[in-house]
């Protein structure tokens, strides 16, 4: 018969070993299905552009969008994954207009990472970048 502080002892055991398991896993599978939004810096007053991308499997749609007041810029995103390289877009047709979405294949379970600046003309420099937004590729 087993005495009862064993019984207690395997018990607390088990939850002590559940836990962690689940605090192990629970990371990358809570922000698995999550899409990812960024914004310039800027605000609408000032024209903005944002980016999104719908992290619905493993080839999702990713797409920069320029908003708010007209400023004579255009938003530029950028998306790159853990072990992968870095796609630019961006939305050159004024304030109002998006680019034409891009699927990007990211495997499960990597890091992706997008960030949105603005730029005066196809060739100028980045300016008024927003943070960058993290998360994980679902499956």
């Amino acid at each position: 018969m087993i005495r009862k502080k064993s019984r207690w002892f395997g018990g607390a055991l088990m939850a002590v070993v559940l836990t962690v398991t689940g605090l192990v896993a629970s990371p990358a599978a809570a922000l698995a299905a999550t899409p990812l939004y960024a914004e310039s810096y800027d605000d609408y007053y000032n024209g903005y552009g944002y980016a999104t991308w719908s992290n619905t499997g493993q080839y999702s749609s990713f797409q920069v969008c320029d908003f708010g007041a007209g400023d004579a810029r255009r938003a530029v995103g950028y998306i790159w994954w853990q072990g992968g390289g870095t796609i630019e877009r961006h939305a050159d047709g004024g304030s109002g207009t998006c680019s034409t979405p891009v699927n990007v294949y990211v495997p499960a379970g990597r890091w992706v990472s997008m960030e949105v600046c603005e730029r005066k003309g196809v060739n100028g420099l980045d300016e008024k970048c927003g943070p960058v937004s993290q998360g994980v590729a679902g499956s």
